[in-house]
């Protein structure tokens, strides 16, 4: 039996999760844009809005993890069939998920109350317990056993390995400002970066790069006046990242020497929730409150795409090998 090929997957406020085949010869007729809920809606409830998506098992399956009036849960889908395999309920931790990925047969949570679980089988073994308005957990791909977390004013940048459940590394306060005022630096996400360098983004416009073999400080400190990041992600290009805030700004930065901020995508309406690049080909997709996918070309600033999607958008995977097709029109979600 064969099946649509979906590229990107989309998770919203509502508890769906659409697939949507954006990579595949459309053509310019709307309703040849097939999208799907992966769900039956009549099944979804109030407890299912999708707070953070991540790839399992090499790209076949998709980690969604779901939120709800205390009540978190995990769901994993098969990328070839676009079915739900299996799920599981998330009862440790009070509050709602802010970070979810594989690690080995076993999936890694993380909870914005601070608790970071391993579950496997659906039964849940704590971890490790750190600060609360934990905002982001973020899994290195290159050292497995190394995850980053951070959050709110009192919960800064840490490093823990999973094997001894012990931070190997805690950010250190910045330099007080010029009225000798402490300088807050909240984290909205965190991404590993090849080789020992971490970089985060806050609500302050702030952006940090790291280094763990060199201080506790962050090499680059840079801030963007007037914009608030809500999320980030790497690019195939070395230690250039893509920055999406609150007022609908998604920029290509240059982590280089002392940072630097190069393209500005444009079309947004909304904030943007989420931002997924390809690691083989220049594209960013991105998804805003503006209920908008949209796909851009990140060395060109090119926008290549736009499906709106009726539903209030929070995040998104798109496949590593996604290949698209120059010259399409606007979608629209049947």
């Amino acid at each position: 039996m064969s099946h649509t090929k979906f590229d990107i997957f989309v998770g919203t406020t509502s508890g769906i999760v659409k697939g949507n085949p954006v990579g595949l010869k459309i053509g310019r007729v709307k309703k040849e844009n097939k999208i799907k809920n992966l769900q039956n809606v009549s099944l979804i409830t109030e407890t299912d809005k999708v707070t953070r998506m991540a790839w399992g098992n090499n790209e076949q399956e998709i980690l969604v993890a779901c939120s709800g009036y205390k009540d978190n849960k995990v769901k994993i889908f098969d990328t070839e069939s676009a079915v739900l395999k299996d799920w599981f309920s998330c009862n440790i931790g009070t509050d709602a998920i802010s970070g979810i990925s594989q690690y080995g047969s076993s999936i890694l949570t993380s909870a914005k109350s601070g608790e970071i679980c391993l579950w496997t089988e659906g039964k849940g073994e704590l971890l490790i317990k750190t600060e609360q308005n934990l905002n982001r957990m973020c899994h290195s791909r290159e050292h497995t056993n190394l995850i980053a977390t951070g959050g709110e004013e009192n919960n800064n940048l840490r490093v823990f390995d999973l094997e001894i459940q012990k931070p190997i590394f805690t950010a250190k306060d910045l330099p007080h400002d010029w009225l000798c005022l402490r300088r807050s630096i909240p984290i909205s996400d965190i991404s590993f970066l090849p080789g020992s360098l971490i970089v985060t983004v806050g609500k302050y416009g702030n952006i940090h790069l790291y280094d763990l073999r060199r201080q506790r400080r962050p090499t680059i400190d840079m801030t963007v006046k007037d914009e608030a990041w809500t999320c980030l992600d790497i690019t195939s290009k070395e230690k250039h990242i893509i920055v999406g805030s609150t007022k609908g700004k998604l920029n290509l930065v240059d982590l280089r020497q002392s940072g630097t901020v190069l393209n500005t995508y444009k079309g947004f309406i909304g904030g943007i929730t989420g931002v997924a690049c390809s690691k083989t080909n220049p594209y960013v997709a991105s998804v805003s409150l503006d209920r908008y996918l949209r796909i851009h070309h990140i060395h060109t600033k090119e926008f290549l795409k736009s499906i709106y999607l009726t539903s209030k958008l929070s995040s998104l995977v798109m496949k590593s090998d996604i290949c698209i097709e120059i010259g399409y029109e606007d979608g629209t979600e049947n």
